[in-house]
């Protein structure tokens, strides 16, 4: 029992280990996305003039091109996914407003007979129709930061499980290692009682 716990305890070391390994990697090809998109905007900003990259040449109503969809499965640890957002989609309300939980949820698939909603626009229409390759490039760069904030939201889920499953399985061997002293220390005693009376009794004689 002993050692099967012990095994498990390890590999529950090991799959932390790995989790935040893994989960340090996304959060600096993060940041690293986030960096260069925020550095091609300004170059954008910089070659067209602060007036035609700005909040004034965004559409009237804004569509997300992507979606979160978020549940938790049968023992309680979330899974964020990502999902493509669907062209007649409008923006989602302030989650304070509407009562929701700030997490954007994927809509179910057409009914039968009903006509598929077209993608998204794409949002650099808003700004010109030649737009320089800067602001291609931090629009791709945003694109894949997205993708990645959703797989670190994934891993530290993952990274969170692991380690309570970890404590959990410490806090058995270190329940099952004391009951093992205490029952050596109790069996022990009653030995070590009598040598204490013989050892007297021979001085004594002696």
């Amino acid at each position: 029992m002993d050692g099967s716990l012990s095994l498990s305890l390890d590999e529950a070391a090991l799959e932390v280990m790995e989790a935040l390994e893994l989960l340090q990697q996304r959060r600096e090809q993060l940041e690293q996305h986030l960096r260069q998109g925020w550095l091609s905007l300004a170059q954008a900003r910089y070659s067209l003039g602060c007036h035609r990259v700005s909040s004034l040449q965004y559409g009237a109503t804004m569509v997300p091109r992507v979606r979160v969809c978020h549940r938790q499965d049968p023992e309680g640890r979330p899974h964020f996914e990502e999902v493509p957002g669907t062209g007649e989609d409008p923006e989602d309300p302030d989650p304070q407003q509407g009562g929701g939980d700030g997490l954007r949820q994927r809509r179910g698939a057409p009914e039968k007979g009903e006509t598929p909603s077209r993608p998204p626009s794409d949002p650099l229409g808003w700004f010109g129709v030649l737009v320089p390759p800067c602001l291609r490039q931090a629009q791709g760069s945003f694109q894949k930061g997205v993708t990645l904030a959703v797989e670190v939201a994934e891993l530290q889920a993952t990274m969170e499980a692991a380690a309570a499953r970890y404590r959990q399985l410490l806090r058995q061997k270190r329940h099952l290692d004391g009951d093992s002293r205490d029952s050596q220390s109790s069996t022990g005693t009653p030995g070590d009682s009598k040598d204490t009376e013989g050892d007297t009794a021979t001085s004594v004689t002696a």
